[in-house]
């Protein structure tokens, strides 16, 4: 399934987006996973790029390496101890994320924003512990 495909839906949970990332499906956009427990899940080269939300999901534990979150609003989320490797961030709208522990080797951020603040390339994912 493709996003200019007429009959795509994103998933609506993690069930769903597990059962169709195991089917081989990588490309999510406009997906709102937001307030789920996405602890511990493995969407390894996944896209959600172009408009998904993130909204105090939490990923903690997760492996996300290579995961593209392109233009996503990424608010509130824990990626506490998750696997961030390569993951993509940018011109992503990021606030107040928890990363205490996560690896972020190679995470691009240019253009993203965190707190109205522009990253550009070569600065580090900031995080913010509450």
């Amino acid at each position: 399934m493709i996003e200019c495909e007429k009959n795509y839906l994103p998933p609506e949970s993690r069930a769903e987006l597990e059962r169709r990332y195991a089917a081989g499906e990588r490309r999510f956009p406009h997906t709102d996973l937001s307030g789920l427990d996405l602890s511990g899940i493995v969407l390894d080269d996944a896209d959600f790029e172009q408009h998904a939300w993130f909204s105090d999901a939490n990923f903690s534990g997760a492996s996300l390496r290579n995961t593209s979150f392109r233009e996503c609003n990424v608010k509130c989320a824990d990626f506490s101890n998750a696997d961030l490797t390569g993951a993509n961030f940018e011109l992503a709208a990021i606030e107040s994320i928890k990363t205490s522990g996560a690896a972020l080797s190679g995470v691009k951020v240019n253009g993203a924003t965190f707190y109205g603040c522009e990253l550009a390339e070569g600065d580090e994912l900031p995080s913010w512990e509450w």
